[in-house]
């Protein structure tokens, strides 16, 4: 997960080679070749000596445009995301995804948007959260269809509510079609929950909020996601929305390759109404509408406030974000052929440098020395 020791070659936006035998010029590559075209003494990639350089982070669940969210995040090491949308009329949601699909077409080296994610509409009101509760709808199945049919082929994840009459066939749906179906804004008792997941529920959002939690009597949808193996838990660790005893209660259970970090940011998007307090953002009633966090703040927060080693954490954060999304052939590691996409770092989790598809999306300044 972290490179120690040794150069990584770039070519045409992917990992072309990594060496442990040719060092580190203090310059930066202007035209990356291979290991064996690159003489001694042209011009090399970055010195990241006494910095980590890892894979760039995956952001499975941030709210915003695009192109907002790439400017604001690669700063924080965040090199691919999955736009979130909430709760909206129909026509707004279809409008979304020909943008989000526009922009990647537009783009295609650029920001790594990895897709759309949708926060219901068949979720419940009961545990609505921060969602606009009069755009939650009842599951139907030919609705589905054609949301699947208008937001092909960039949807990726839809969170889904397995009590309500008729959820189950639009989970089975989902999966019919590639489609991760994700448990949450549920009040769901346990054996519904199972039985959600019995039907292809595959991945929990933002465990511990907006579900039914654990009680002695009634184990609900926390208890069936912390049990259940075949489901991946995304978590919003800012040490705001979920205290660090429920964090490492996650990792005890669910190990670490079924864990996924988000941030759930609104930073590139913020709603009318809500403000940014306490680390967080809130509606004007003090409830939690959504988080200001980054990933490289979460990562810190593993590490130094919840005791999870580096490699653990950043796997949290770059290889399980990948092999949930099915992009672990191109992203998620440094490995030779996958995409150049890469953050360095220092001790005190400072972003120094950010690079996305061999580019550099972000540079710390004074970081990178002159050519």
């Amino acid at each position: 997960m972290i490179v120690d020791g040794a150069t990584v070659a770039i070519n045409g936006g992917r990992i072309a080679a990594i060496s442990r035998s040719l060092p580190f010029k203090k310059r930066l590559l202007r035209q990356p070749v291979s290991m064996q075209q690159l003489p001694r003494n042209d011009e090399v990639i970055i010195d990241a000596k006494g910095c980590f350089v890892s894979p760039g982070f995956i952001d499975c669940h941030i709210h915003g445009e695009p192109e907002k969210i790439f400017f604001n995040e690669a700063r924080h090491g965040t090199t691919a995301f999955v736009i979130a949308e909430s709760c909206a009329p129909l026509n707004f949601i279809y409008k979304r995804a020909e943008s989000i699909k526009e922009f990647i077409r537009l783009n295609p080296f650029g920001p790594n948007v990895l897709g759309l994610r949708l926060e219901g509409p068949y979720i419940s009101k009961a545990k609505a959260g921060a969602q606009n509760a009069s755009y939650i709808r009842r599951p139907d199945a030919k609705e589905l269809s054609s949301i699947i049919e208008k937001c092909a082929p960039i949807l990726r994840i839809m969170t889904i509510a397995p009590e309500l009459k008729e959820a189950r066939p639009l989970i089975r749906l989902l999966r019919k079609h590639k489609i991760i179906s994700s448990i949450g804004h549920s009040g769901a008792a346990y054996e519904s929950a199972i039985e959600g997941i019995d039907a292809g529920i595959t991945h929990a959002t933002h465990i511990f909020n907006a579900m039914s939690g654990l009680d002695r009597r009634e184990p609900g949808v926390v208890g069936a996601v912390l049990l259940d193996d075949r489901v991946v838990a995304e978590i919003i660790l800012d040490l705001i929305h979920v205290h660090k005893a429920l964090f490492a209660l996650l990792l005890k259970l669910k190990k670490k390759d079924n864990v996924i970090i988000v941030t759930d940011s609104l930073a590139s998007e913020i709603p009318e109404g809500v403000r940014e307090s306490g680390g967080a953002y809130r509606f004007e009633d003090g409830r939690l509408a959504g988080s200001s966090l980054t990933m490289i703040q979460a990562l810190k927060n593993a590490v130094r406030n919840c005791n999870v080693p580096l490699p653990d954490a950043l796997k949290l954060i770059t290889q399980n974000p990948a092999k949930l999304l099915g992009v672990e052939d191109k992203k998620g590691s440094i490995s030779v052929g996958k995409d150049a996409d890469i953050v360095i770092f220092d001790r005190e989790f400072d972003v120094k440098a950010t690079v996305v598809h061999g580019k550099i999306a972000y540079e710390k300044k004074g970081f990178i020395c002159a050519a």
